[in-house]
């Protein structure tokens, strides 16, 4: 009986230990916390005007009522690219899940459109503004750079 009374108040002891060392690690870990994070009153350096940038990140997913597109667009050969059933190579901009041919811009005006950065073997990101009407696409303003 003696020697479970002592095994028990041993366990007990440890057992205080632990929770004395977990509850202490729990607070310092707070502690840590609370110092590392602040508390949201100092000043930051970025500046959190209303003004926004023109040219958005993303890209542009959907045509909106007005047909008008502004934004970020993939662009490339319409036929090489995205599968039109073309029969020669031509400019077409992806948005969302349609494809409309750019009306007014020749492909090869941007360099050789079969060249290893040329339209027929790359997609790239481009920023366009102008009207979709039916599946043209009729720009007022791409910013494409000559390869």
């Amino acid at each position: 009986m003696v020697v479970l009374y002592k095994i028990d108040i041993r366990q007990t002891q440890l057992r205080k230990k632990m929770t004395k060392k977990t509850l202490l690690l729990i607070m310092l870990c707070a502690i840590a916390n609370s110092i590392h994070a602040g508390c949201g009153g100092c000043s930051t350096n970025r500046s959190h005007s209303t003004s926004y940038n023109t040219e958005s990140k993303g890209l542009v997913e959907a045509i909106p009522a007005n047909k008008f597109i502004k934004g970020n667009v993939i662009i490339s050969c319409g036929m090489c690219n995205f599968m039109t059933n073309d029969n020669d190579c031509s400019m077409a901009i992806k948005i969302g899940k349609g494809v409309y041919n750019v009306s007014g811009v020749n492909i090869d005006e941007h360099g050789d459109s079969h060249a290893t950065d040329g339209y027929c073997n790359v997609i790239k990101k481009v920023y366009v503004e102008g009207r979709v009407s039916g599946n043209r696409f009729i720009p007022v303003k791409m910013n494409t750079q000559k390869m």
